[in-house]
């Protein structure tokens, strides 16, 4: 009965670790997505100022583009440290108990 006991406080430390990695997985996923969306947001900025010749208005439209891509990018790098550091200060936490 007792490496019943042990083999599930080892299970219990493995899914633990998973649990660990998914939080910290699924931050680097949402990092990625800002990163995705920042992208396309200065491609199309992009895109927009080469049409500028036919339209001036697309001057100013690719430049609000580009001007929100670099801001969702600097958006997302925020969050994702913010979220990292709390993430360590839980576990931190965990550890402690």
């Amino acid at each position: 009965m007792k490496k019943r006991a042990s083999y599930m406080s080892k299970k219990e430390k493995i899914m633990e670790e998973f649990q660990e990695e998914q939080v910290l997985l699924s931050n680097e996923r949402t990092l990625l997505s800002y990163v995705r969306t920042s992208l396309t947001a200065l491609v199309f900025g992009f895109a927009l100022l080469q049409f500028a010749a036919y339209n001036p208005s697309f001057t100013t439209l690719g430049t609000v583009a580009i001007a929100a891509g670099i801001g969702i990018l600097i958006i997302g790098l925020i969050y994702y440290e913010m979220r990292k550091k709390k993430i360590k200060e839980i576990e931190n936490d965990v550890e402690d108990d």
